[in-house]
């Protein structure tokens, strides 16, 4: 009599052989997706400068965070940003620019940190200390302009991320 299906010796070499090209092909899939949101952090950092850079040549040197010599205020830079400006850093919500919000918007949506998914931007002066702290994409330094990913470690090739 003739028996159709495989042993149980069959099976256990194919699941044996699945098993050590999962092994292989893991590690290699975890590195390109390492590496695929480093690239994508890196892009939303450049769009998120060369913002910064605008926005400040558009407003007589001065940074974005704060209007009107006024205190910093935590969610101005995002209404900047995503809004119109009058030459002094005040904001409003209009996507169209007018008299006096002649400038921006400079961004349709804050981007994404690809690391922790978060997009808001939070003011710090010290990123060693605050980077996966302060839950936040972004942090910004309203006194010097500089922006980095809010992201604590290191990429395959040991640079910090929130050196990027």
């Amino acid at each position: 009599m003739r028996r159709n299906g495989f042993t149980l010796v069959e099976l256990m070499i194919v699941v044996a052989i699945l098993g050590i090209l999962g092994a292989i092909v893991f590690p290699t899939y975890q590195s390109n997706a390492a590496e695929a949101k480093a690239s994508s952090a890196k892009s939303n950092l450049s769009i998120l400068r060369t913002q910064i850079e605008l926005y400040k040549m558009q407003h007589n040197g001065a940074l974005p965070g704060s209007a009107m010599g006024g205190p910093i205020a935590e969610g101005l830079l995002p209404e900047q940003f995503l809004g119109t400006t009058a030459i002094d850093g005040d904001s409003s919500p209009s996507k169209t620019p007018s008299d006096p919000y002649l400038y921006g918007p400079y961004l349709r949506t804050i981007p994404t940190n690809p690391f922790n998914s978060e997009s808001n931007i939070k003011y710090s002066t010290d990123f060693a200390t605050d980077a996966g702290v302060v839950v936040s994409g972004w942090l910004y330094n309203t006194a010097t302009g500089e922006i980095c990913l809010n992201y604590p470690g290191t990429d395959t090739e040991g640079v910090a991320y929130i050196s990027y």
